[in-house]
């Protein structure tokens, strides 16, 4: 048998199942016909186009759809009509189908262009869907695929972004040493059952960001014998010993260029791709294409950036078009990240680890509020390119004692409520695009989904302008968005009275967080003592107000 293969319906209809380039965790290869729509009785048999002839299959994957399906000798039959995406995973005398829902609240996903990565004045809050070997359960429940897949719409009702770890078949646990990226089967479970959580998020609104791990690859069986990779249209390619690094501490390539990383290089445990490599170029970008059009994630996560130059970042986002990037580069000055980020021609956002480190340790953490001003790449102009956290996977207890090394050293606890409050408070309120840590999510769901909806009934954006003043034991903030305004005080300053107007979101022990809507209707006192009448908005900056055609400052005086 030799592709093109078609889902043949009633015998008449063929419907084309496009080669997914992935195989299954037997090692079935799969072919999908994607957006199906079948009446109850339809008969499903598969047909080879190569060769003129049909089969039925017997069998069916036990997840997704199935109870919707009966196997028969002659053909599977639909009992329940819909619209579906239907799967022919194919191995010698081992063929199995594996069929989903396609529909949902919202019609399925069709994978978009975008010109950036970074979206302007983005309101998105970004939850991290897991925690170190969260394939189990340490202490905050365990986040499988299925999992996840069960609180899709709790998960969506909070954030419009959600981060998953590497899906990609990996050296285990989870899964940062990946060495089969067309291989969707990992610790987290099926790539069947992934494809049913992407599309489970999707119905609900939310978009889904893939842990894309490309500094490094793992092998098969010696330092240099990796796997072959099948991205279907996208290409399939033969990585060898030529693709790595020269300075790669396995010295299986003394001829190649050097590792290009402008801070981690030489990562030890795997060997490191030589990105300078046109192949390993070649294979990113239909690796990042693949994941996007195929697999149907949003976004890329880039794991370890440090590792390589940031360029190559702009130019794997150029090729796939995703909606959003953001790139792990570990480095706590931020005109560092800033450099990075222009490297990588500012068409990727960064996890603000300035933020974490000067504004959360040293200051938040400690009580010192003066290094809440400015913090982090706000304090550089760059809060579009900011994605702001506390905590993540690599900087969080591992285990269930919720206390590691690292903790204690940053004197964090995710224990201490009032700590956690204010961290999130903080990030839930300025601007950038805030990433919710899943334990502080798991233990402080109450509070942290009053402050989203606050941040959401403001529309405080990644952009968002900030007044604000801070002593040693206090900070006060006013966070203007594109529908109300965020107030937020921390330390002594949560004591002072509830401001005129606004209502409480959150308030306890050093943190209180407020919010009020504009008016749709407000009224000022302009030059020539009349009343204007308009609509309150941000631009550039300034508050001003609009009157029918005309824009006027909160001073009344007409603005040009």
């Amino acid at each position: 048998m030799a592709e093109p293969f078609y889902v043949r319906i009633n015998g008449s209809r063929d419907v084309a199942a496009v080669n997914t380039g992935a195989q299954d965790y037997q090692g079935r290869k799969q072919y999908a016909a994607y957006n199906v729509t079948l009446a109850k009785n339809d008969k499903l048999t598969c047909y080879d186009a190569g060769s003129g002839s049909a089969w039925n299959i017997g069998v069916i994957d036990q997840y997704g759809a199935y109870a919707n399906f009966t196997t028969a000798s002659d053909a599977l039959i639909c009992n329940v009509a819909g619209t579906y995406n239907i799967f022919i995973k194919m191995k010698m005398n081992d063929d199995m189908w594996y069929i989903e829902a396609a529909g949902g609240d919202t019609p399925p996903v069709t994978p978009q262009d975008y010109d950036t990565a970074v979206p302007s004045e983005c309101e998105d809050v970004m939850l991290q869907g897991f925690y170190w070997d969260s394939y189990q359960d340490k202490g905050y429940g365990d986040t499988r695929w299925t999992t996840l897949t069960g609180q899709a719409t709790e998960i969506a009702s909070s954030f419009s972004l959600i981060w998953l770890p590497p899906s990609a078949e990996s050296n285990g646990g989870l899964g940062y040493i990946a060495k089969c990226y067309s291989n969707q089967n990992c610790s987290l479970g099926s790539e069947s059952e992934l494809r049913a959580l992407i599309g489970a998020l999707h119905n609900k609104g939310t978009r889904v960001i893939a842990d894309i791990v490309i500094n490094h690859c793992g092998n098969r069986s010696s330092w240099c014998d990796f796997n072959s990779l099948n991205f279907g249209t996208y290409g399939s390619f033969s990585p060898s010993s030529s693709w790595v690094t020269s300075d790669d501490e396995g010295n299986c390539n003394t001829t190649a260029n050097k590792d290009d990383g402008q801070h981690e290089a030489n990562y030890g445990a795997a060997r490191d791709w030589d990105h300078k490599n046109t192949s390993v170029q070649n294979m990113c970008k239909a690796y990042t294409k693949w994941m996007k059009n195929v697999m149907l994630y949003d976004g890329f996560r880039y794991d370890y950036c440090g590792g390589y130059h940031t360029s190559h970042i702009d130019a794997y986002n150029s090729a796939s078009k995703p909606y959003f990037s953001v790139m792990e580069y570990w480095y706590g000055d931020a005109a560092h990240l800033k450099s990075r980020i222009d490297d990588a021609g500012k068409n990727t956002l960064t996890f603000d680890f300035a933020l974490k480190y000067n504004t959360l340790r040293d200051g938040i953490f400690k009580k010192s509020y003066t290094k809440c001003l400015k913090g982090g790449l706000r304090g550089k102009g760059y809060s579009k390119y900011a994605v702001t956290f506390i905590d993540n996977h690599d900087t969080f207890a591992r285990g269930t004692d919720n206390e590691d090394v690292a903790n204690k050293r940053d004197g964090s606890s995710v224990n201490d409520k009032s700590l956690m409050m204010r961290c999130n408070a903080y990030i839930l309120s300025m601007p950038g695009v805030p990433c919710v840590f899943w334990p502080h999510w798991i233990k402080y769901k109450t509070e942290i989904k009053k402050m989203i909806d606050a941040r959401r009934a403001a529309g405080v954006h990644s952009e968002s302008t900030v007044e604000e003043s801070a002593g040693s034991d206090w900070y006060r903030a006013t966070v203007y968005g594109k529908h109300g305004n965020i107030k937020l005080m921390l330390g002594t300053a949560a004591e002072d009275a509830q401001p005129s107007g606004y209502t409480v979101v959150v308030k306890g022990t050093d943190y209180a967080m407020y919010y009020i809507a504009w008016a749709t209707d407000v009224e000022t006192v302009g030059d020539d003592k009349t009343m204007l009448k308009g609509q309150k908005f941000m631009q550039d900056g300034q508050l001003l107000i609009r009157v029918g055609e005309e824009i006027y400052d909160v001073q009344g005086r007409k603005v040009k």
